[in-house]
């Protein structure tokens, strides 16, 4: 599984988090990733605990992405 985060990294979920993936393939591999490599859903989490901006605004959209991933892992059991 190390091998698909090397493929699908950190910086892939970060663009999906940002919004910057176009294409609904690429998301729904990068969704997948995050539903098959505990490595993948840990990053979520560390993305969470730094989803807040230097002025402590939340971007609403960016929290729902990072919830959906968040979600996703959970309902396969690599998030508790």
């Amino acid at each position: 599984m190390a091998a698909i985060l090397a493929i699908y990294g950190r910086e892939d979920i970060l663009n999906y988090v940002h919004g910057k993936i176009e294409t609904d393939a690429d998301k729904h591999e990068i969704e997948q990733l995050v539903q098959s490599d505990p490595m993948a859903a840990k990053t979520i989490i560390d993305i969470e605990k730094g989803h807040v901006s230097d002025t402590n605004m939340v971007d609403f959209l960016q929290y729902r992405r990072v919830q959906r991933l968040k979600r996703l892992a959970k309902s396969v059991g690599l998030l508790h």
